[in-house]
């Protein structure tokens, strides 16, 4: 479980350098590095999907976690569960987020690995 969740944050790393690569606007930005938490602040839900927008190769899923809250999640689409209840991992936040591609905002936005809760995923 280890290695895929190291190999899903290497991925999402990558993709999201190479995404903002392209924006001719600005320079090069990784916002997986920008907004990334320290060790000792990254953390781990689990949750129910609600919603979920598709943006090229990333996938921004609204998750309702066991207190209630909602939290907005971006992961790579290639790596994203298609469950419904799922356990997430989180290891960046930005306060405020801006998807150009989806032309909306989000505040704030946790970046993360997301799984199935299914049992043979545990």
């Amino acid at each position: 479980m280890r290695r895929t969740v190291l190999a899903s944050l290497m991925m999402l790393a990558a993709g999201l350098a190479v995404a903002h690569a392209a924006s001719p606007e600005r320079p090069a930005e990784n916002p997986l590095l920008r907004y990334a938490l320290g060790p000792s602040a990254k953390f781990g839900f689990t949750g129910r999907v609600e919603e979920r927008l598709s943006a090229g190769s990333y996938l921004y899923l609204r998750v309702r976690d066991a207190a209630g809250a909602g939290h907005w999640v971006a992961t790579l689409t290639s790596t994203a569960s298609a469950a419904d209840d799922v356990d997430v991992r989180v290891f960046a936040r930005a306060e405020n987020f801006q998807s150009r591609r989806l032309g909306r905002d989000f505040s704030p936005l946790l970046f993360g690995a997301v799984r199935s809760r299914s049992p043979e995923n545990r």
